[in-house]
């Protein structure tokens, strides 16, 4: 009798590990949380040079996309510039604003991870003002980046060329 206890035993531990296993391989995966996005915005900037706006962005996997939508303030059309991971954090140029066309950059940088969870921050204003009145005005430092600045339209009606307020010096137009 003492041998059938052990059997009876052992069956009902084999088939409590098999509903553990099937309970497990039910249960809905993990789900993946959306990048971070940490940005310091910038309050003001120059004329006709070239803005340089970087954020740290972390997640819970990979970074697939990186980006800052910007436009004038009070366009109606967006248009994006890729950020690139430089070691600490990700940064993207944006075209120089043009003098007398603009007197504020709306921006906002999003991400996007691998499971295509997004996330984005506030919508921010970068005043523009003359040389001298902004204090620390984040220009572009790399000359090779000024000059290679690769801009995304987001919508036909914006045509192909760069929104009115930013000079075209060293900018490359992708219609979408």
């Amino acid at each position: 009798m003492a041998v059938s206890g052990r059997r009876s035993s052992a069956r009902h531990a084999a088939g409590v590990a098999l509903a553990t296993v099937a309970l497990l391989a039910s249960a809905p995966p993990a789900r993946a949380e959306p990048p971070q996005v940490d940005h310091q915005p910038a309050p003001c900037s120059v004329l006709s040079r070239p803005l340089a706006l970087c954020a740290t962005i972390t997640d819970d996997g990979q970074v697939a996309r990186a980006r800052i939508y910007f436009r004038p303030a009070g366009d109606k059309f967006y248009s994006f510039v890729d950020m690139e991971f430089g070691g600490i954090s990700f940064c993207g140029t944006l075209p120089a604003p043009r003098e007398g066309k603009l007197k504020a950059i709306e921006y906002y940088v999003q991400a996007i991870d691998q499971q295509f969870e997004s996330q984005r921050t506030s919508t921010y204003q970068i005043a523009v003002q003359p040389e001298g009145v902004c204090e620390f005005p984040p220009v572009e430092k790399d000359p090779p980046r000024a000059q290679s600045i690769l801009v995304h339209l987001t919508n036909r009606k914006q045509g192909k060329k760069l929104p009115d307020g930013f000079m075209a010096a060293g900018v490359t137009l992708v219609s979408e």
